[in-house]
């Protein structure tokens, strides 16, 4: 069964500072990093805030107050000085037990990742659950939509609230998972926006700009001719999903590219999805042997069709572990055609979403 963590938000970042100049500073670096901050212009305000806030940003001209209050000493306290701070800084920023004293504006982007990290708190990052075809039209791109929407809802139902499920299409010349979807028309970011970002990117800030179904977080392709994202660039949002959502689901395509190879690198379960004819499993059989040397948990869904190879015989002679299959449906493919998206709940798509999640026992953060 798939167990879903507490996911409780971090505490707004506080920032204490007398200092109209410096406020402003650090304001535009909480909105460069997607936070909003509590904000407190005397110690005597801040202290109810001082112990829960999880980064406490203080301005070097309230270090004396602060040592005065005899506020409670605690960790993750940055100063914010000038661009060339008083030597005496440091010692009073020691004093109050400060990490460490940061110049403005020459550490920005330092202060921005401290506070863009402490708005989507600590913890392990979400696990990747990625799939791919072992030829064309196995079916892989339906089960991952099926695998992030079934993902969503049960988080729904157990209270969770928002389902924090993002659903990543990594195959540029694929279909299109927004139009399997349904939400090839709604606005939101997709990879050719995406094409420059490298470095840090805000997990809750991409999560916020993609296109949504049910809550579901979709990154998608634009129509026409597709580039493959370069491999920084699919770290970075990789990495960002990871820290915004509690699972990421990636749809990859059959020819592993530098692209594909940084999700596979960091999946915690591969999935192979092979029809259960003789053409498809030898199409597979290259598929499952570039898997080999990325996945170490590699599994199998055998599509089933009438008077096809038995599932097990697939699964040893791709040499991976059955973990479901899933027969043909002729009401999830019309849900589809007609531009409802995979949503239907009773169809043979998400049983087997259903079955794969319980048998991976993926711990959703």
């Amino acid at each position: 069964m798939v167990a879903f963590a507490g996911s409780p938000r971090s505490p707004r970042p506080l920032l204490v500072t007398a200092s109209e100049e410096r406020l402003e500073s650090v304001l535009r670096l909480c909105a460069a990093a997607g936070v909003e901050p509590h904000v407190c212009t005397d110690v005597g305000a801040a202290r109810q805030l001082w112990p829960r806030a999880g980064l406490v940003v203080l301005g070097d001209e309230l270090l004396d107050a602060v040592a005065a209050a005899a506020l409670e000493r605690r960790s993750d306290v940055v100063v914010v000085a000038d661009e060339s701070p008083d030597p005496k800084v440091w010692g009073a920023a020691l004093a109050v037990g400060a990490d460490r004293v940061l110049a403005l504006p020459r550490d920005d982007d330092t202060l921005c990742d401290a506070l863009a990290d402490g708005a989507e708190g600590e913890g392990p990052d979400a696990p990747v659950l990625a799939v791919v075809g072992g030829c064309g039209g196995a079916g892989a791109s339906s089960l991952a939509a099926a695998l992030a929407l079934t993902a969503g809802r049960r988080r729904a139902a157990v209270g969770g609230g928002d389902p924090r499920v993002l659903l990543i299409d990594a195959d540029p010349w694929g279909g299109g998972l927004d139009v399997l979807l349904g939400v090839e028309s709604v606005p939101g970011l997709r990879w050719s926006d995406l094409a420059s970002t490298h470095g840090r990117v805000s997990g809750a800030a991409l999560s916020r700009s993609l296109p949504r179904v049910e809550g579901l977080a979709v990154l998608a392709w634009d129509r026409g001719a597709a580039v493959p994202a370069p491999a920084e660039t699919v770290r970075a949002v990789l990495s960002a999903g990871r820290r915004g959502h509690d699972l990421v689901v990636a749809d990859l395509p059959r020819h592993l590219d530098a692209a594909a190879e940084e999700i596979l690198a960091r999946a915690a379960s591969v999935l192979l999805v092979v029809p259960d004819d003789v053409h498809a499993v030898g199409a597979a059989c290259g598929v499952a042997e570039g898997l080999a040397g990325w996945a170490g948990g590699a599994g199998l869904v055998v599509r089933r069709r009438r008077r096809g190879l038995p599932p097990d015989l697939i699964a040893e002679t791709l040499a991976l572990p059955l973990v479901a299959t899933v027969d043909d449906d002729v009401r999830f493919r019309r849900s589809v055609e007609e531009g409802l998206g995979p949503l239907a709940r009773r169809t043979a798509v998400g049983r087997t979403a259903r079955e794969v999640l319980d048998a991976l026992g993926l711990e959703l953060r």
